[in-house]
């Protein structure tokens, strides 16, 4: 049996676009000129990589990482309105 490679496949491409646009991303993560700025960024870079080991998990035929993604994007978002409020309220206090 031969073991197909990753950059064959086009998803194997779009796994490393996802990852490269992450990378950059971390930029306005770390150097982000507000705070809303880096939570959006980390946000979108959690959604990423969910995107990824959905991708990765199809490649590879390991659906039971499918679970783990929508667990991580169910986080993701419950994350992302916990920081928007706390955002909200410390806007209002200022």
């Amino acid at each position: 049996m031969v073991e197909e490679n990753i950059l064959v496949n086009p998803f194997g491409w779009g796994v490393i676009v996802l990852i490269s646009t992450s990378v950059m991303l971390m930029y306005r993560v770390l150097f982000g000129p507000t705070l809303p700025d880096r939570v959006v960024g980390l946000n979108t870079i959690t959604t990423k990589v969910v995107v990824i080991i959905a991708i990765l998990s199809v490649i590879n035929k390991q659906y039971f990482l499918v679970d783990l993604a929508v667990v991580l994007l169910m986080v993701n978002a419950v994350g992302g309105l916990i920081l928007a409020k706390y955002l909200e309220r410390r806007g209002r206090s200022d």
